[in-house]
């Protein structure tokens, strides 16, 4: 990376809470590696430049990004992954948004979801500058956490800590969707 700094996401997946049986009509497109049906693109269309340098299964995806960035950062002090994995990694994902994430909700869902997320946002930062001890935010969040995280992190920070653990059930009880 000639030097400079690069800023790269992570991407973390997981499986759903609970089977549900009412699903929206974009799920039952593919069945994933483990036999679990949900909305896939094929694997067939991702590009082959990705597949050939990151692998062609979850398992062997994840051990190349692993294994790359393990290679690359030993006796570093920072934290790297080799120039050809990081352009599949960042290929992938132009790829995952064009044809998965960009059509997994339509607008007005999207919507729905922004400004509960904005709402929940605002609420939390409110409930920790008024003590709100009641709020979820602490019942369910903080309570559990030790006294340091909240005299290291600024209101803000805290709450964006305790949205990005929430899992998908959970955030939309708290935004009242269904």
């Amino acid at each position: 990376n000639a030097g400079t700094e690069v800023t790269t996401d992570i991407i973390f997946l997981k499986k759903r809470d609970k089977i549900t049986d009412i699903e929206d009509d974009w799920v039952h497109l593919d069945t994933t590696e483990d036999g679990i049906r949900m909305n896939l693109v094929s694997f067939v269309s991702v590009p082959d430049s990705v597949k050939k340098v990151l692998g062609t299964s979850n398992k062997e995806i994840v051990n190349t990004i692993i294994t790359d960035i393990i290679i690359n950062s030993l006796d570093k002090p920072y934290i790297k992954m080799s120039d050809d994995v990081f352009k599949a990694l960042f290929d992938l994902k132009a790829f995952n948004y064009e044809h998965i994430y960009a059509k997994a909700i339509t607008k007005e869902q999207f919507d729905k979801y922004h400004k509960g997320m904005e709402k929940l946002y605002l609420d939390m930062v409110n409930d920790l500058d008024n003590d709100n001890i009641d709020s979820d935010i602490y019942t369910v969040f903080l309570n559990y956490m030790d006294n340091s995280y909240m005299n290291n992190y600024d209101n803000s920070r805290i709450v964006i800590d305790y949205i990005a653990g929430m899992t998908d059930e959970f955030f939309k009880e708290k935004i009242s969707i269904e």
